[in-house]
C-alpha cells in the first residue's frame, strides 16, 4: 500500500509540472522590436532661378584701321594698330536658371549687363591721328553653360552666348575733318570658364568665379569730310569677375553618384 501511494503522488506532481510548462500561465517570449528605418538626409539640387550681382576688372585691346576711301576704288589702308587698350573695374548684375540635368551635370542660362569704367586713350600728336577715345560704358549678354559637379557643393563649368557692348567714341582728326563723338555699339560673341560654390550644405547663397573673352565686329567709328577716309576699330575684352548669386526657391533633386 505505502508504495501505491508514493507511486500516485510522483505521477500526480509530474503532471501538474507539465501542465504548468505548457498552461495559460507560460510566459511568452520576449519580442525585439524592429529598427526604425534610417534615410539618408537629401541633398539640394542646383536647379532653380537666381539673381545676382558682383563686381570684377575687365581689359578691353581695339585693332585699329585707318583707310583713304578713293572714288570708285576699294579701301586703301594708310595705318594700323593692333593691341591699343585699356584697363578698369566693373559691376554685373545677373539673372538665370538652372537645371540639374543628371547626378553630376547641371546646365543653365542666363542675361547678364555689365557697367565698367574701362578707357582707352590714343594720343599721337602732330600726326595724322593725334587724339582719340574710346570708353567702355556698358555692355550685356545672353548664353548659356555646361557644368560638372565635383561634389555636391562644387560646380566647374563652360560658358559661351552672344553680347553687345556700347562705347564712348571721341575722334579728333583736324587734317581729315571735324570733330566726332558718339556712341557706338559693337556686337559679337563670348567664351568662358567659371567656379561655382554653394556657401554651405543646402543654402541657397553660391559665389561664382568667372573668365570671360568677347570678340565683337569691326564698326567704323569716324568719317573723313575733308579727304575720303575712315577709321574702323574691332574691340574684343577680357573680363574676370565675382559674382554672388541667391537662389529662389529650388528643391532636393539628384545626389552625387545616385
Amino acid at each position: 500500500m505505502k508504495k501505491l501511494i508514493v507511486g500516485v503522488a510522483a505521477a500526480l506532481a509530474l503532471t501538474t509540472s507539465n501542465a504548468v510548462a505548457d498552461g495559460p500561465y507560460r510566459r511568452p517570449p520576449p519580442t525585439i522590436a524592429a529598427p526604425a528605418p534610417v534615410y539618408a538626409p537629401p541633398v539640394a539640387t542646383w536647379s532653380g532661378f537666381y539673381i545676382g550681382a558682383g563686381i570684377g576688372a575687365g581689359a578691353v585691346v581695339h585693332d585699329v584701321t585707318a583707310d583713304i576711301l578713293p572714288p570708285g576704288g576699294p579701301p586703301v589702308t594708310i595705318f594700323g594698330f593692333d593691341g591699343v587698350g585699356g584697363e578698369g573695374a566693373l559691376g554685373t548684375v545677373i539673372v538665370g536658371w538652372d537645371w540639374q540635368i543628371g547626378a553630376n551635370t547641371v546646365f543653365g542660362i542666363f542675361a547678364d549687363y555689365d557697367f565698367s569704367d574701362i578707357s582707352t586713350r590714343f594720343n599721337m600728336p602732330f600726326t595724322v591721328f593725334p587724339a582719340s577715345s574710346h570708353d567702355h560704358t556698358n555692355s550685356w549678354a545672353i548664353g548659356a553653360r555646361l557644368g560638372w559637379l565635383a561634389n555636391p557643393s562644387t560646380l566647374w563649368y563652360l560658358t559661351a552666348g552672344y553680347t553687345e557692348a556700347q562705347f564712348d567714341a571721341f575722334n579728333s582728326y583736324p587734317i581729315w575733318g571735324p570733330d566726332q563723338r558718339g556712341d557706338r555699339t559693337f556686337s559679337g560673341y563670348f567664351v568662358g570658364a567659371g567656379l561655382d560654390t554653394r556657401l554651405a550644405a543646402a543654402s541657397n547663397w553660391f559665389l561664382r568665379l568667372e573668365y570671360r573673352f568677347s570678340q565683337f565686329d569691326s564698326e567704323r567709328v569716324f568719317d573723313g569730310t575733308l579727304v575720303p577716309a575712315a577709321i574702323d576699330v574691332e574691340p574684343s575684352m577680357h573680363t574676370a569677375r565675382l559674382v554672388l548669386t541667391y537662389k529662389l526657391g529650388g528643391g532636393h533633386g539628384w545626389t552625387m553618384g545616385r
